[in-house]
């Protein structure tokens, strides 16, 4: 008896996942990887540029609400780090797909201080979420990103 109610267990918590693995076509996966980090790549773009308005307007509503744009401009303005230089910027980049619209995507992120000194790496990931005509982020993650 307890086998049966432990396979029953196991085989409800599989549900879900075999439900969302039919839903999306391996060439609808791959489109949806690519589309989520070619917009993470052009938010670093701009946030490494310091293109912050630019930036800005990849946040997810629930940032703006939450921010004002000029608020968060200078307030990317006075962090005492930026993103490193050329390839230390961005590596090892990986995307899981969980639905149509969010994408969370894992890189090695390289910052150095503003005054100078050697690049140091972290990994962390990222939620992207569809919303309106493009892939976006929560800008209070990058605003509480300390380093």
């Amino acid at each position: 008896m307890r086998k049966r109610i432990l396979l029953l267990i196991v085989l409800v918590s599989l549900i879900p996942s075999l439900a969302f693995s039919g839903s999306l076509t391996p060439t609808e996966k791959r489109k949806i990887e690519s589309d989520a980090t070619d917009a993470f790549d052009m938010i670093f773009r701009l946030w490494k540029d310091g293109k912050y308005e630019d930036l800005y307007e990849y946040g997810v509503r629930r940032s703006h609400t939450s921010i004002s744009k000029e608020n968060f401009v200078v307030k990317m303005r006075s962090k005492s780090y930026e993103l490193a230089l050329s390839w230390e910027t961005i590596r090892d980049i990986e995307a899981e797909v969980t639905s149509h619209k969010l994408v969370y995507v894992r890189a090695k992120i390289g910052y150095r201080n503003k005054s100078g000194g050697d690049t140091k790496f972290r990994t962390e990931t990222y939620r992207i979420e569809f919303e309106g005509d493009k892939w976006r982020i929560d800008l209070s993650k990058i605003l509480r990103n300390t380093f």
